[in-house]
């Protein structure tokens, strides 16, 4: 059989399409790996792998793949087996080159954030308030995201996971408890793929923490920009059957790759159980830019009460509230300009008041004497009877007002200005944090301590922060207590040591003396302390006196004071000069006593 030119012609290309296929996968598998290698050693970390197989058809298998930290050794990174497919065709016509990407039996750990020191006060000299290189590392993580999120995600790769899990690694933390369950989340599966006129997410987990929350999850996003889905959660309960709670949205999103941006149209509705709210915002590769706006015209108790677990409403549950009222609360952060950004969050009452027939919390009796129970660290209660009982116990007049006066500028300078959450804090807050790349400063208030305090304890969960801020807006709208009252049961009941609560049992604990008498080095110090109780040896050298830093803080805090009219500056003395004699029972455990001798008596 004699075969035409043209004929043998292709089947010559075919052979030679067949050899460059079956070719490809050796040849590439160099430069594959070295990529891997270069792109993990720019995040400062090391890659191996048990095998790499690169099909002819450019789809890569890697099995055992890890990823160690340079700096300590430590894996951050385990994978069973990750496949990635390439298309070459795409890449040429300027999409990614990445078909489709499926990850196994996977294990990943992230750093959390440094803990912040005060909660509102500015860092002191000599802290470290900024750090340029965090700082913008932290805009080319935003800016990322930013390109991320741009991306057609519409044409985005074929996604598959299968048992992954990624938690937050332990840091050195003496509030946190080094038996405590992981933070994070357990992906069973989760599928993106292409759909019907868009691309589908869907996904099946859970969420790590104390107690672990099974999470479903499915969302479609159309090539009209409608986006729709929602998450199902059941939250486990003390002693009951899971409660479910559905998240749903539907609205429309607008990526605009080329200009960096992406859109939330401000018609979009996010759906909390029975509670309606509107949502908007942008996001833009410029700066990066972060918008949001959130509202709502018209909420009421019953609905939260509807909505939401028992587990999330926490002691909320024991409270019923009368009237309704409209929210809003927006966000404008350009990450290049910090201290630009802009934080509003707006709450107006219709008739709201608290019915005390049906409410057991004690919100409305905290004028009275009444027993605190004192919520701490590691889920520890400790009582306090706040009334003249209690021998320790002293009304805001029986105390210091120097001590009083820089409790009040070290933690919430604003405190006797704003209404329990302080949105200017938030402000000064985020723009510190982004100027230092990482977490250095809160913004709670006295109120908001308070009633963690009393009502809450110290879980770091978002329900409990949420739980937080409506408590203290209720204390300081909804009921008689005045802001003295507020100050003088927060003097009473806070940690200044071990076992040691309140302003007088401190003083004793320090000094040997009673809180209504203090030095201003004496109540500066023990201003200092309030943010982290258990850690004031670390404010003592081994001789007994004051570390530098600590006699920066406390002349920081002094100046502040200064500023406010609440020191005579003639009492504050030099940074150097500051000191604090240690009389109680602190100075036999900063300084243990040398034990007695003995005689020896010869044989």
């Amino acid at each position: 059989m004699t075969l035409s030119p043209i004929t043998r012609r292709w089947l010559a290309a075919g052979l030679v399409l067949i050899v460059l296929l079956l070719a490809a996968g050796p040849i590439m598998r160099s430069p594959i790996a070295g990529r891997v290698r270069a792109a993990a050693a720019a995040r400062g970390l090391d890659a191996s792998w048990g095998s790499l197989h690169v099909s002819p058809t450019l789809q890569c298998r890697f099995t055992d793949l890890v990823l160690t930290r340079r700096a300590d050794g430590d894996t951050v990174f385990r994978a069973a087996s990750l496949v990635v497919s390439l298309d070459p065709l795409s890449r040429l016509m300027g999409r990614s080159g990445v078909s489709q990407i499926a990850l196994a039996h996977a294990r990943a750990r992230f750093s959390p954030p440094s803990g912040a020191g005060a909660d509102t006060l500015e860092p002191a000299p000599g802290r470290k308030a900024g750090d340029p290189q965090r700082a913008e590392r932290l805009r080319s993580a935003a800016r990322s995201l930013v390109r991320l999120l741009a991306a057609p995600a519409r044409q985005m790769p074929r996604l598959s996971l299968d048992d992954v899990t990624l938690t937050a690694a332990s840091r050195d933390d003496d509030d946190r408890d080094p038996d405590a369950a992981p933070v994070g989340v357990r992906i069973r599966w989760l599928e993106l793929a292409p759909a019907r006129g868009g691309i589908r997410f869907a996904a099946s987990g859970a969420l790590l923490g104390e107690r672990e929350v099974p999470v479903e999850a499915a969302l479609t996003y159309g090539h009209d920009d409608r986006i729709a889905g929602g998450a199902r959660f059941d939250i486990p309960g003390e002693g009951r059957a899971p409660e479910r709670l559905r998240i749903t949205v539907d609205g429309a999103l607008t990526q605009e790759r080329r200009a960096g941006r992406v859109a939330i149209a401000d018609t979009t509705r996010l759906t909390i159980g029975r509670l309606r709210f509107r949502l908007g915002g942008a996001l833009e590769r410029q700066g990066p830019r972060f918008r949001l706006a959130l509202e709502a015209d018209s909420l009421t108790a019953a609905q939260w009460q509807a909505s939401l677990p028992a587990a999330v409403l926490g002691p909320l549950r024991n409270i019923t509230v009368r009237g309704w009222y409209a929210y809003q609360v927006s966000l404008d952060l350009d990450l290049s300009q910090p201290d630009s950004v802009q934080f509003t969050a707006d709450v107006v009452p219709h008739g709201l008041q608290i019915d005390a027939t049906r409410t057991t919390l004690n919100l409305l009796a905290l004028d009275e004497p009444f027993v605190a129970h004192i919520h701490l660290p590691h889920a520890r209660i400790v009582d306090r009877e706040l009334s003249p009982a209690n021998p320790h116990f002293r009304p805001l007049g029986a105390i210091d007002t120097l001590l009083a006066h820089a409790v009040v500028t070290n933690e919430d300078g604003a405190f006797f200005r704003h209404h329990g959450f302080n949105t200017d804090a938030v402000k000064g807050s985020i723009a510190d944090n982004v100027k230092a790349g990482a977490f250095r400063r809160g913004a709670g208030t006295i109120t908001m301590q308070l009633v963690r305090n009393l009502y809450l304890g110290h879980a770091r969960t978002l329900s409990r922060k949420g739980q937080e801020v409506v408590l203290a807006w209720m204390i300081e709208h909804l009921t008689p207590i005045t802001k003295e009252r507020m100050l003088e049961i927060y003097l009473n009941i806070i940690e200044w040591g071990p076992d040691i609560h309140g302003a007088d049992e401190a003083a004793q604990f320090y000094f040997g003396h009673d809180a209504g008498r203090l030095t201003p080095d004496e109540a500066l110090f023990l201003a200092t302390v309030v943010p982290a109780p258990i850690r004031w040896r670390y404010r003592f050298d081994e001789r007994g006196d004051l570390r530098p830093f600590e006699r920066e803080q406390m002349h920081f805090i002094g100046r502040a004071m200064v500023a406010k009219g609440w020191l005579a500056p003639e009492l504050l003395p030099a940074a150097d000069a500051l000191h604090v004699d240690l009389r109680g029972p602190a100075r036999d455990i900063l300084l243990p006593p040398a034990p007695a001798r003995r005689d020896t008596i010869p044989a």
